[in-house]
């Protein structure tokens, strides 16, 4: 295991988080930890080879404004390519036996606050009442760079196919369900979402189908079938709501 990422815990993270509000409500730049030092909350698990360094940071950071820079706020998916980039760049960086780490929930709200605020400030910015989100930046599936990562280590080269058209919706529904637990079933609920014809009302099918798959999940213990037994069930699962919303 390589060096340890540094984490907030749950209050220190909501106290960063505060502070980083009223800095960008007050039109300050967001405060990054990236040169020189840590946050002076940061904690470190046990384990690794020793605590990462503020370089480190600083060179993840780098990447990421080099993978986002060829994004314009103009664009009109503008969104959709933030969060394709953010995801491929994170997955890349967390790769291999850095992915253990990306797994604990703290080091994505340091991220989010500490190395990358100002990108996370980009995506999700103060609402009408000057106020950021918590959700996008505090740890949890709903964070900005967390759900960008999972999307991408779940659903790997999918996201890139141009064959592939992936509404938000069924991303959310993919990621947000819990089914990202097992990769192989996302992949393959995926595969099943893109081959469904838009001539179909399409996300009356996929909204069904996802929640087929999961009460399946529960009854069944789809981690022991093949490959190709899972494909056939998840078809069959999908193919099932048509005769309700056709």
């Amino acid at each position: 295991m390589g060096a340890i990422y540094p984490r907030f815990s749950a209050e220190d993270a909501r106290r960063a988080f505060a502070d980083l509000e009223v800095a960008v409500a007050t039109g300050l730049e967001a405060p990054q930890f990236v040169s020189g030092a840590h946050h002076p909350r940061a904690y470190f698990g046990i384990g690794g080879s020793g605590k990462v360094q503020v370089a480190e940071l600083a060179r993840l950071r780098e990447e990421m404004q080099s993978q986002l820079s060829t994004v314009s706020d103009t664009q009109r998916n503008h969104d959709r390519k933030f969060d394709l980039l953010a995801g491929a760049g994170l997955a890349r960086w967390f790769a291999d036996d850095l992915r253990g780490q990306a797994a604990n929930p703290g080091m994505w709200s340091y991220l989010t606050i500490s190395v990358l605020p100002d990108m996370a400030v980009r995506r999700f910015p103060l609402d009408r009442n000057g106020r950021l989100s918590p959700d996008r930046f505090l740890a949890g599936r709903r964070n900005v760079f967390y759900r960008a990562y999972l999307r991408a280590v779940v659903l790997g080269s999918l996201l890139n196919d141009p064959e592939v058209e992936l509404f938000e919706d069924d991303l959310v529904g993919l990621i947000d369900r819990n089914l990202s637990a097992d990769h192989r079933l996302a992949r393959f609920v995926s595969e099943q979402i893109a081959s469904t014809p838009k001539a179909l009302p399409r996300r009356d099918i996929v909204r069904e189908g996802l929640k087929a798959v999961q009460f399946e999940s529960r009854v069944t213990d789809l981690g022991s079938l093949s490959d190709e037994e899972l494909r056939d069930m998840i078809a069959r699962l999908f193919a099932a709501p048509r005769t309700t919303v056709l």
